[in-house]
């Protein structure tokens, strides 16, 4: 199934940066289009760092924030890179941003609510790392669609957040991957989403290209990245 991304309004892009400027406690007047915005977090032991149509976010403790000001803006949104030129930090990782405002073309498998067994089932025949990845353990409600033998073969799911987003999450049975059955799934859960007066987002890890091509043919479209260091020290 082809790309279908589809342009964002600029309200629903003003609704984005507004989500996530509060995200990062950024006061909505210091929001500026093509400029960077520095906020120190006491509370944070980490750097995140967020650029989203246009306007750039910085997130950190007060003597970390300093040493920022100077970076390069690809160095500030490659994880990996940040990390090497801290003292005592790990990358979080970086990650494709996308949204969607509208509903995606239906499919026809069967689609569900779930219930505790089939995220079970789930659960089982994935590895931790995929479970963790797939952002699945953090969801609010959850849909899965079934294979023709009638079992749970993908799941995906949300939660709101910061009052305007949806975060979604997905995974795929292993077997059926590729079989169009993660795309049922988070047709489903993002046209509830929608449907709740909400905008989903999509958070695709740098090089994992299968979560991004499936957002793409759900007609997400991509409008920032995000990267996160851990500070150790």
């Amino acid at each position: 199934m082809k790309s279908i991304s589809k342009p964002l309004t600029d309200v629903t892009r003003g609704r984005i940066v507004t989500a996530w400027a509060n995200a990062l406690g950024v006061p909505p007047d210091d929001i500026r289009q093509d400029e960077w915005v520095f906020v120190e977090r006491a509370d944070l032991s980490a750097v995140v760092v967020v650029r989203v149509d246009g306007v750039g976010l910085v997130a950190a403790p007060a003597m970390i924030l300093d040493q920022l000001r100077d970076v390069s803006r690809e160095v500030l949104l490659d994880a990996d890179a940040l990390a090497s030129m801290l003292p005592d930090a790990d990358p979080i990782g970086s990650a494709d941003l996308l949204f969607a405002e509208r509903s995606p073309r239906s499919s026809p498998s069967s689609v569900i609510a779930a219930r505790p067994l089939n995220l079970a089932t789930m659960r089982a025949g994935v590895s931790a790392a995929e479970w963790d990845e797939s952002g699945i353990e953090e969801t609010e409600r959850q849909w899965v669609a079934l294979d023709p033998a009638g079992d749970p073969a993908a799941v995906a799911g949300f939660s709101r957040w910061r009052s305007e987003l949806a975060q979604m999450g997905v995974l795929a049975a292993p077997q059926y991957r590729g079989a169009g059955l993660g795309y049922a799934a988070a047709a489903a859960a993002t046209d509830a989403a929608l449907g709740a007066g909400l905008i989903a987002q999509w958070r695709s890890r740098q090089g994992n290209q299968a979560s991004r091509g499936l957002a793409q043919r759900l007609g997400y479209t991509q409008l920032g990245v995000q990267a996160a260091v851990a500070l150790n020290g």
